[in-house]
């Protein structure tokens, strides 16, 4: 996978950061209109490291990192979501069976001088269940707490993505006369208008 700065990535942007030149490649060879296919990839090359100015490499590096914070950040948040609701799940149903334990116990109480022994039994199964319960209300908490702790994570990380996007494209935007000449220089019969290559 190449990734890096290159021109005309898109028609309407002289300069920026591309992921991943081949996916960008075969987009505009299977969903761009058949006419500008073959102008469009005559014009989007990757501009050499060694031709990117030191500032606007550190800021494309910086920009990586966050990247990948926040990508790992999101996905924590998403597995602590997911142990979330499922603990929440397991404590509803125990919640749902401690009430039907807990009627059980007040009928079988109510009827105590009648049937001692079901009185005693509905007791266990409601003890039983208070300890269920109360386990999975634990299990819940925990889930939650996790859960809470991933999304202030995901939202820092993606604070941090964000200056760092912010940063990268101002390092962009002051080195643009540059990358205007050389753009001159690797693109000599470009089209290229100042906003768009068509």
């Amino acid at each position: 996978m190449k990734s890096g700065f290159a021109f005309h990535c898109h028609h309407d942007t002289l300069c920026e950061y591309v992921h991943d030149y081949d996916e960008r490649v075969r987009f505009i060879r299977n969903h761009k209109p058949a006419e500008e296919r073959a102008l469009r990839l005559h014009l989007f090359k990757m501009i050499p490291d060694d031709r990117i100015p030191k500032p606007l490499l550190k800021a494309r590096d910086a920009y990586h990192k966050a990247s990948d914070a926040c990508d790992k950040a999101r996905d924590a948040y998403g597995k602590a979501w997911d142990a979330c609701d499922k603990a929440k799940g397991d404590y509803g149903k125990a919640w749902d069976a401690f009430n039907k334990a807990r009627d059980a116990y007040d009928k079988a109480r109510d009827a105590y001088y009648k049937a001692r022994d079901a009185c005693y039994k509905a007791k266990g199964a409601y003890g039983k269940a208070w300890d269920a319960c109360d386990k999975a209300k634990g299990d819940y908490v925990k889930a939650r707490d996790a859960f809470n702790k991933a999304r202030d994570a995901y939202v820092k990380a993606g604070d941090a993505y964000y200056k760092a996007s912010d940063a990268c494209d101002k390092a962009l935007g002051k080195h643009l006369p540059y990358l205007e000449e050389l753009h001159k220089e690797l693109c000599p019969d470009c089209p290229w208008d100042g906003l768009t290559i068509f």
